[in-house]
């Protein structure tokens, strides 16, 4: 086989189809990423992702297709192409698509959520060894073409030497606008991307350069503003973090003649779980609680995660302690039914304090109003709610429903 031919299977062939197959690659984990995102959070923001993934596959699997079939040693990579079609097709009807239907329509247990998730990964494990078998038989056929153009470079004559100056020639003049249109912009890419790395998350990324550098910095920018989103959550649980809990709750205390409900929810003896079970178990109770205070708050209410065990509750639509201690026993109630994981049946309960906002009061004396409700909770036996209103003395809801 000659240089030409060579350099021909490589850049007309072989190199294009490895590129859109790691691009194929990445559109098949963004959808995975999404749709288990989804099932663990219940939040329609990780769907984004998983549909961008979508429109990516079906865009590139027929190009791939009829690159492949024009490609040398096609009938090797139709194979594995074929095979991961396959698994894709049956990941994405067996598990993804009727795994979102199911969660859209609210009617899915936390159990059954968790056997969804065991089950998309088991059925995404063929799909991910099939793009991986593809891209390393791409590689491999790369590295042949280029060991061949070696071979006969070593061993040509005084003509083909003649060839390997002007395409020597050619190659720096290349390197000179690669300079010029490629390096200089992915430096500034590669700066920013450390930035974003960094955790500055409004970083500003270039669009600038060749339509495909063009391409992965807006990928790049996605990215970050995908980041950005979750890096307002709390991995374990789904719930806002901290610090985005305690941001709503500076905003909605600073609207005019408003009041605020807000629930301190602390888990009973939760450090006697993780020293029992182990932190997983643990990590299984906090998520199991989270999502069934999410089931008794209304979705413009805020349910964050502000501490290892501790809950913080924002209830815009409340506007007085009473009705607080209301939605907390409705969360005490719900939070006391057994939890079923890994097999085990695990009975835990919340101390909840509930207080209400006076105008114009700033957030740290509302949580630690809150706070103390809590603690008084927890003094009363646990498995309580206490109120605590900014005027008014403390009172107690218990299970039995005596203040």
């Amino acid at each position: 086989m000659s240089v030409g031919h060579a350099l021909h299977n490589l850049g007309d062939g072989l190199i294009p189809i490895r590129s859109q197959s790691y691009e194929l690659s990445r559109a098949f984990v963004d959808q995975e990423t999404g749709q288990r995102a989804y099932l663990l959070t219940g939040n329609p923001i990780a769907l984004e992702l998983f549909e961008s993934g979508t429109a990516t596959v079906n865009r590139l699997v027929p190009q791939l297709r009829r690159e492949i079939a024009g490609a040398p040693y096609a009938d090797n990579l139709q194979t594995i192409f074929a095979e991961m079609l396959a698994a894709a097709a049956v990941w994405k009807g067996r598990a993804a698509d009727p795994q979102i239907a199911a969660l859209r329509t609210g009617s899915v247990s936390r159990a059954q959520l968790d056997q969804m998730v065991m089950d998309a990964k088991t059925l995404f494990d063929p799909l991910r060894g099939r793009f991986r078998a593809l891209n390393v038989q791409l590689d491999t056929l790369i590295t042949q073409e280029i060991d061949h153009i070696r071979s006969v470079l070593r061993t040509a004559n005084n003509s083909q030497w003649v060839a390997l100056v002007i395409l020597a020639a050619s190659i720096i003049g290349c390197i000179v606008v690669v300079q010029r249109m490629l390096t200089h912009p992915v430096s500034r890419l590669v700066r920013s991307v450390r930035a974003v790395a960094d955790g500055d998350y409004d970083q500003p990324i270039g669009r600038g350069g060749p339509r495909e550098f063009a391409e992965i910095s807006a990928a790049v920018d996605d990215m970050r503003n995908r980041l950005r989103e979750l890096a307002r959550f709390d991995s374990v649980t789904g719930l806002v973090n901290r610090a985005e809990t305690m941001a709503r709750l500076d905003a909605a205390l600073n609207e005019t003649g408003s009041r605020l409900g807000v629930l301190y929810c602390d888990i009973d003896h939760f450090k006697q779980i993780n020293d029992t079970w182990g932190h997983a178990v643990g990590d299984a109770v906090l998520s199991t609680i989270a999502a069934r205070m999410r089931e008794c708050v209304h979705l413009d209410d805020t349910v964050g995660r502000i501490g290892g065990d501790e809950i913080l509750i924002l209830l815009p639509g409340v506007n007085s302690t009473e009705d607080a201690i209301a939605v907390g026993e409705r969360i005490r109630a719900l939070a006391a039914e057994p939890i079923h994981q890994f097999g085990l049946t695990i009975n835990t309960t919340l101390s909840i304090g509930a207080t209400s906002s006076a105008p114009g009061e700033a957030s740290a004396a509302v949580t630690a109003r809150a706070d103390a409700a809590m603690y008084q909770a927890k003094q009363a036996g646990r498995n309580a709610v206490a109120g605590l209103d900014a005027n008014v003395g403390v009172g107690t809801s218990t299970p039995n429903g005596h203040n």
